[in-house]
């Protein structure tokens, strides 16, 4: 199973497929907001992508890996999958340095978005940041995800986004035009 957009394509993961995330777990930039600038080691990073995996078998869920059209190439993740020991399903994204800034993370999450609404019938996404995380909590307000809390964890001052199936607009709504 595959979704699209105008420029990416969101695909499921292979256990293989490791190896074309690393350059972007690695990239102390891309980690600041995620482990405060560590990156991950290839045991982490072969984890989630088994986890990511699993998910989509088990939940029909998942971060898809987003490439980009016309070549294919992985340029990172967006989707809906379990944050930490959190059980509420949460939407997330990862990009490429170079790919920073050109509306691909946000044009990723409005469709991962509407599969975790329509498809896969989940009642509830959150979104989860640091507070000094302005490009993902702008992304979080343009997929019209609320506020709802903010709180620490390992040391980090992050905020929850949040929003319900009744409060998503839906295919005739601002998600199926946002780009």
């Amino acid at each position: 199973m595959i979704l699209e957009t105008e420029r990416l394509i969101l695909d499921t993961w292979q256990s293989a497929d490791w190896t074309e995330l690393r350059p972007i777990a690695t990239d102390v930039e891309v980690m600041r907001y995620i482990t405060g600038g560590v990156p991950w080691s290839d045991e982490q990073i072969r984890a989630f992508v088994d986890r990511q995996v699993e998910l989509h078998s088990t939940q029909g869920f998942c971060r898809w890996k987003l490439l980009e059209k016309p070549d294919r190439r992985m340029i990172g993740f967006c989707g809906v999958g379990l944050w930490r020991n959190m059980m509420e399903p949460e939407i997330g994204w990862w990009l490429e340095r170079p790919r920073w800034g050109r509306g691909l993370a946000s044009e990723a999450a409005v469709v991962a978005l509407r599969d975790a609404f329509e498809r896969v019938q989940l009642n509830r996404i959150v979104s989860i940041a640091m507070v000094a995380n302005a490009a993902s909590r702008r992304i979080m307000e343009k997929l019209d995800l609320k506020f709802d809390s903010e709180f620490e964890n390992e040391g980090f001052r992050l905020v929850k986004y949040a929003m319900d199936r009744a409060g998503y607009a839906g295919p005739s709504g601002k998600h199926a035009r946002f780009s």
